[in-house]
């Protein structure tokens, strides 16, 4: 079974997909935030044969939702009306910066900052290791 993970942020939404066994999550894309998500994401749903949604739960350090999670609960009932398919809630707890560390851990040069020109590109992918974070631990758990 195929598992689509999105990591919903107000600018960029994280996407990675499981492997045909539902074992194992990776990174796919980061599509931008406007209106024509939508579209891109019904095709990456068709394209990868997908059977399952995962999709971030916002939470604050005590277990709340926040204020992000009205903009996800909309997002999740504007993928209702197009999808039948199965969503499934994985609380994102500290993804962003789980992938953030990923990209810094050992072997990388420890003065290297987070932004500036030179990581542009690290932060661009940083939403889709997100949405592979949230994806692994729901596959984990199940």
């Amino acid at each position: 079974m195929k598992y689509l993970g999105i990591d919903y942020g107000t600018k960029r939404i994280g996407i990675a997909l499981s492997n045909d066994e539902g074992t194992l999550a990776f990174p796919k894309c980061v599509l931008e935030n406007k209106d024509e998500w939508v579209s891109k994401l019904l095709d990456i749903i068709d394209q990868e044969s997908v059977q399952v949604l995962v999709i971030g739960e916002s939470v604050n350090l005590d277990g709340q939702h926040n204020v992000l999670m009205r903009d996800i609960e909309r997002f999740i009932f504007a993928l209702e009306k197009e999808i039948s398919l199965p969503i499934h809630l994985e609380k994102e707890w500290m993804s962003s910066v789980a992938a953030q560390a990923h990209l810094y851990g050992k072997g990388n040069i420890a003065n290297e900052k987070w932004t500036g020109k030179a990581n542009a590109k690290k932060r661009e992918h940083n939403d889709a290791n997100a949405a592979t974070i949230i994806l692994q631990r729901y596959l984990d758990k199940k």
